[in-house]
């Protein structure tokens, strides 16, 4: 953002409040009456548009770095369910089932059927 102007970075930082480039234009300090114009013609200049898109990507990697936060946060709340002497035993073992679910490992699905002569054929359903 080094080679915009200040009202230019402060449009930036407004556009990212709402996406609207003409309220943006208004709160950033440009004429009320031209801030259509003056949105329109911002979002036409490659260096606004870079330091939109790169504000965009520094945002959307501190929203990853939180989610992966949050998860480490609910695998030990899970892991302290689990190993839980108090917890019920249906409370452990759906703790511990979402805890390997989480993980990739997916259970596998079994259902019995009567076949010819009253034989029992097994179908596995794997899921994906």
């Amino acid at each position: 953002m080094a080679e915009l102007t200040d009202k230019q970075k402060r449009f930036v930082q407004e556009y990212m409040r709402d996406s609207c480039a003409t309220k943006a234009a208004v709160r950033a300090g440009f004429s009320e009456r031209a801030a259509s114009e003056i949105g329109y013609q911002l979002l036409q200049k490659t260096s606004v548009l870079a330091a939109i898109q790169s504000l965009q990507d520094e945002i959307e990697q501190q929203l990853r770095m939180q989610f992966v936060q949050d998860a480490i946060k609910a695998r030990e709340v899970l892991r302290e369910i689990m190993d839980n002497p108090n917890a019920t035993n249906k409370d452990r073992i759906t703790a511990a089932k979402d805890l390997l679910d989480r993980a990739g490992f997916k259970a596998i699905d079994k259902k019995e059927i009567s076949g010819p002569a009253n034989g029992s054929i097994e179908i596995v359903f794997v899921n994906p």
